[in-house]
């Protein structure tokens, strides 16, 4: 457990205690942080928020686990340790992470088996917001962006103290997760303090249904998982002019890999974060009467993750790091809002991200970054002469990818203009992204030509507008339209060798350009007494699209499934929809649905594609009861692409019961829930390890959760 976590815990207990310090905490109003835009009802593409109670409630630890239920929103999980969002059927770099507005900064878009470094224990909302028009947060957001909102650095002044204790304990993995946050506040100061620890043994898969002779059923051996953290941070605010405040922050967590060769593999990533934030709110009497609000943010990544595992050709050799990656990173937003020009406000900055990544793969041990020792291996010759149009050598099992930086600015203007029909928003962003790599560390065997590792340079452009109509009282209609483009990262451009983890071989491709997609995103809304029904229906269509094409072929070292890079033209179709009913004052019901297709210009499917899922609920508010009983259902996938295997529909039955107690300045909330209760054996299929690491059994969770 990390020092920080420990200072941390201790004083929140401390402060638990005094009753004098009780005072109670409300929630600011649910809004999405979008640009030029407060309010969920008027942003023209669709979003999805998750307050504190949904995600204290959630029997799910991980990003993915967290949203998986959403519409739209599927769970690129790699056992229980890791879950990454992903939006409509896209993942990776199109997936934006965000941590108050800034890049997580972590490789979870690198490969799935690394997880995200963003803790949902300690974010106060999460805002998901879908498709391209996301200008403000970066490039590349195709898919959409999810941000999580910890509002450690305060931008209103505090009264007194507030905060809140949640501990959960489950009974599949015998797990246990306990959080706890404190905001301290005198005057225009506030202290936030909060910490994290969770712990979980290898969990048992569903026993009912159909489960493969061959496979992993019932305990599931080296899923295990820890995660510790937390933050501390002090901030001033004005409440009229603005605010000032920075935190440091600490992550890190230990998990397994299942896998079916019983390879204890493990990985363990480490993050401490460090962030500076501020707004200026000038007197609009004054001089700068023509700003509104002058917004900079400062962050700075150190993030380290380490591979372990044994050597699985030699019996009871030792464990050791083969796998060490080293990123640092920094990041600068700076925004201006300014006041109307006529009938029209808007939001125009300049943002800029440094990453600098040094890593490396051996089966004998890693012995440093950037140092450290090569291993040649037979074979490869052998593999080249498989692979002959790739026009030189593997780079190798010691170093399979040169070492790299990455810069990239961007300059982006959104403007909004209001009327009493609607709303209409134009933006348009601009990215210049430079990527250079130093091949020295690789083996001289395995090194390509000098001209391979030539710099990168890349000029991404996104135009975007979006409206919304308000076709009567209870209805309101919006049409987003963009033209987005996305650089290749480092990773697609020269990843050549082993990932371990995910028992592959990927092959690189320096030769991949830009892609770029047109986007089309309807939404419908309406919204009564009684009813709420959405309906959101998009269409994507990709020029030069990056995919990741699963070969005919393994590679010679593990046997394992050989990927490259390619790409292609390709489409993305869908629909989102979500209704919620009130029968009457007791019971409402939820019923949400989602279906996508993603298909190359040929027409073969994109691999890993979510298959279709629908979920119906019935919930009972009752004072301070709430009952919920609700069933998950998923579609087999049969749409697979070349060589990718099929996977079998399930539906799974959830229940809970939550009671909530309310005191003076306090309020307590009981929860018991159930999930799979019928311990149905279910794979998910954007998994890489969907037969290795099936989803869990019945599992029955109690929590607790206080707040003052």
């Amino acid at each position: 457990m990390p020092r920080l976590f420990l200072v941390i815990t201790s004083l929140t207990s401390a402060c638990l205690s005094v009753e004098a310090l009780a005072h109670s905490a409300e929630l600011d109003t649910v809004v999405v942080s979008s640009a030029g835009q407060n309010s969920i009802y008027d942003v023209a593409q669709p979003a999805t928020v998750l307050n504190k109670d949904a995600i204290n409630g959630n029997p799910g630890d991980t990003l993915g686990t967290l949203l998986d239920s959403t519409p739209g929103i599927a769970n690129a999980s790699f056992g229980p340790g890791v879950g990454r969002p992903v939006i409509r059927g896209m993942s990776g770099s199109r997936v934006k992470i965000l941590q108050n507005g800034s890049d997580s900064a972590d490789l979870s878009a690198m490969s799935s088996d690394h997880s995200p470094m963003a803790e949902a224990s300690s974010a106060e909302q999460i805002e998901v917001i879908y498709g391209p028009a996301t200008l403000m947060y970066g490039g590349g957001a195709i898919g959409g962006v999810v941000n999580l909102i910890d509002r450690r650095i305060h931008e209103q002044p505090g009264s007194g103290l507030s905060g809140g204790l949640n501990i959960k304990g489950s009974s599949n993995d015998s797990g246990y997760s306990t959080d706890g946050l404190m905001d301290a506040s005198r005057g225009n100061w506030t202290l936030h303090l909060d910490g994290f620890q969770r712990s979980a043994a290898d969990y048992h898969s569903g026993e009912r249904g159909d489960i493969p002779a061959a496979n992993n059923s019932g305990r599931i051996t080296n899923s295990d998982s820890e995660g510790s953290g937390g933050a501390v941070a002090l901030s001033w605010a004005d409440g009229q002019r603005g605010f000032i405040g920075g935190s440091i922050s600490t992550l890190e967590y230990d998990y397994g890999v299942p896998n079916t060769d019983g390879e204890p593999f493990r990985v363990k990533p480490t993050q401490v974060r460090y962030d500076l934030k501020g707004a200026w709110r000038p007197d609009p009497s004054g001089a700068f009467s023509w700003l509104d609000e002058w917004r900079t943010e400062l962050s700075f990544n150190d993030y380290e993750h380490a591979e372990t595992g044994a050597r699985n050709d030699i019996p009871g050799a030792a464990t050791v790091d083969i796998g060490l990656f080293d990123q640092e990173s920094w990041e600068l937003q700076s925004r201006m809002r300014h006041a109307a020009f006529g009938q029209w406000q808007g939001t125009f900055g300049l943002q800029m991200k440094y990453q600098k990544l040094a890593l490396c793969h051996n089966h004998s041990g890693c012995s440093g970054i950037p140092s450290f020792a090569a291993t040649a291996w037979d074979g490869a010759t052998g593999f080249n002469l498989l692979n002959r149009e790739r026009g030189g050598f593997l780079h190798s099992h010691s170093t399979p990818m040169p070492l790299n930086e990455t810069t990239q600015t961007g300059v982006f203007l959104v403007e909004q203009r209001d009327w009493a029909q609607g709303t209409l928003e134009l933006g348009a962003r601009l990215d210049s992204v430079s990527i250079s790599s130093d091949p020295d560390p690789i083996d001289p065997n395995y090194r390509q030509q000098r001209s391979y590792y030539n710099d990168k340079n890349f000029n991404p452009a996104t135009l975007s507008a979006a409206g919304t109509w308000v076709l009567d009282e209870q209805q309101r209609l919006g049409l987003n339209l963009a033209r987005v483009q996305r650089a290749p990262d480092a990773a697609e451009l020269f990843w050549n060798g082993d990932h371990h983890a995910t028992f592959s071989f990927q092959l690189d491709n320096p030769d991949l350009s830009v892609e770029t997609a047109w986007t089309v995103d309807i939404n419908w809304l309406r919204e009564s007494e009684h009813d709420r029904v959405k309906i959101a229906l998009f269409h994507y269509r990709f020029q030069d699209y990056i995919y990741n094409e699963l070969k005919d072929f393994t590679d010679p070292f593990h046997d394992n499934n050989v990927y490259r890079h390619e790409q292609d033209d390709a489409r993305f179709l869908g629909a989102e929809f979500s209704w919620q009913h009130n029968i009457d004052e007791l019971w409402h019901l939820d019923i949400n649905a989602d279906v996508v297709q993603a298909r190359l210009r040929n027409g073969d499917h994109l691999p890993r594609t979510p298959p279709a899922s629908a979920l119906f609920a019935i919930n009972r508010e009752s004072g301070h009861l709430l009952m919920r009983l609700e069933g998950q259902a998923t579609v087999s996938q049969k749409r697979t692409a070349a060589n990718e295997d099929p996977s079998d529909g399930y539906t799974l039955l959830n229940a809970s019961l939550s009671y909530r107690q309310l005191f003076a300045h306090s309020e307590l909330l009981w929860r018991l829930a159930a999930s799979n209760l019928t311990d149905q054996y279910a794979v998910n299929h954007v998994s890489y390890l969907k037969h290795a690491a099936p989803l869990a059994g019945r599992n029955i969770q109690l929590g607790l959760n206080w707040s003052f």
